[in-house]
């Protein structure tokens, strides 16, 4: 073959890897049943952030907050305004709730998941504060879906085509 042909097909080769090829780790909300990568951060170790949303009874809200320790999601605590349905209960986690500002907290809770995901509720107004901003998840994923949030290698692709998304 001649270097006509050669060097275009690997300069095309090139560029599709680069483009495509899943190298930068971050964390990511997907769409559960598309699959479909809505949202994107960057990750380092020990990195924060919380999801939050109104409490379907008490209409009043819960903050769970997350850290990145090892590659995974850590759910270090919580914090609310009254047990509900559906609340944890501290006695599970072998923690001691205590009252501050008027809210119940629980701390050192040390929960690891390799992945979690969040039903997208129509009135309990979930959403995600991360790097100092604030996200309704209903913007990424509708109400009634589900928001599965993973640590997972992303294209370079996918970075660009979320970013023009933003």
């Amino acid at each position: 073959m001649s270097k006509k042909i050669i060097i275009p097909v690997i300069m095309r080769l090139l560029t599709f890897i680069i483009l495509f090829a899943p190298i930068f780790e971050m964390i990511t909300i997907s769409e559960a049943e598309s699959k479909r990568i809505v949202f994107v951060s960057n990750i380092h170790e020990n990195k924060e952030f919380y999801t939050s949303f109104i409490h379907s009874v008490n209409r009043m809200p819960v903050y769970e907050y997350y850290r990145i320790v090892d590659g995974h999601f850590t759910i270090y605590k919580t914090s609310f305004y009254a047990y509900g349905a559906g609340m944890p209960d501290f006695q599970d986690y072998n923690q001691k709730p205590y009252l501050k500002d008027g809210m119940v907290h629980i701390d050192n809770l040390n929960i690891e998941m390799d992945s979690f995901s969040i039903f997208v509720g129509r009135v309990a107004d979930h959403s995600l504060n991360i790097d100092n901003k604030t996200y309704k998840l209903s913007d990424f994923i509708e109400p009634g879906k589900t928001a599965h949030f993973k640590i997972q290698k992303v294209s370079l692709f996918a970075l660009l085509r979320r970013l023009n998304h933003e």
